[in-house]
């Protein structure tokens, strides 16, 4: 559960927020890309009776430079892939994020800050595929 903005979040794309945490490293190692790593273990995982208190930033400032930062990442992560997007993509999934995060996972129930939470959220999503865009606008312009 995060703390932010003064208040427990309970709900948006942020709660539940069921991560592997805990893990015995001889039988467990990190997968995946610059960003949104995972732990792969081998054997059966389990539960911890109760959550982890996460404070994920101290400010709006904090967390808007660590969108920029994984952002960055994603784009280039992205585009190493062979991932493309599209105007009508980039509106569309930032559209669904808030949507998806402030209406359905009850984001509108958490005042502002479930409001600040849900419209970052959108706008993370926005600005990851407006940079995979602007990085194969350079590689075309490039060639």
């Amino acid at each position: 559960m995060a703390f932010y903005l003064g208040r427990w979040v309970r709900g948006t794309d942020w709660y539940p927020d069921l991560q592997l945490r805990l893990f015995d490293r001889r039988r467990g190692r990190w997968q995946g890309g610059l960003v949104h790593e995972s732990v792969r273990v081998q054997g059966s995982v389990g539960r911890l009776r109760n959550e982890i208190e996460h404070y994920p930033y101290a400010d709006i400032a904090e967390h808007l430079r660590t969108i920029d930062e994984y952002t960055s990442l994603w784009a280039e992560q992205a585009f190493a892939a062979g991932r493309g997007t599209s105007g009508l993509e980039m509106a569309g999934a930032s559209l669904w994020a808030f949507i998806r995060g402030y209406l359905l996972r009850g984001g509108l129930l958490l005042g502002r800050v479930g409001f600040t939470v849900c419209a970052l959220g959108a706008y993370y999503t926005f600005l990851k595929l407006a940079k995979l865009d602007e990085r194969t606008r350079q590689a075309s312009r490039a060639r």
